[in-house]
């Protein structure tokens, strides 16, 4: 039980700081193309663990960031929200 409450715990806290970070950088309109790639990788590791649809909804937009190299004609902000409202909604469902 208690290592399930610590896994919880943390799994939050990486939850909070991924909206925090795409928060930043949809306000800025700076996308980092290693901060896209780490957050792919947290969200695919987090998808490991639980199977959430709002997770798998925020990986989906970062999956869809991720080909920008390819198609510049995108709006990343939009995708960057649409991650980071997502993901509070696992926030929400959680507490």
């Amino acid at each position: 039980m208690k290592g399930l409450l610590m896994r919880r715990r943390k799994e939050k806290e990486t939850i909070s700081f991924l909206i925090e970070v795409l928060d930043k950088m949809a306000k800025n309109g700076v996308i980092r193309d290693d901060i896209i790639e780490e957050t792919y990788w947290t969200l695919k590791k987090l998808l490991k663990d639980r199977v959430d649809e709002s997770v798998l909804q925020a990986f989906e937009d970062i999956v869809i960031l991720r080909t920008k190299a390819i198609n510049e004609s995108i709006n990343a902000e939009r995708y960057l929200e649409s991650a980071k409202n997502s993901l509070l909604k696992v926030l929400e469902g959680s507490k």
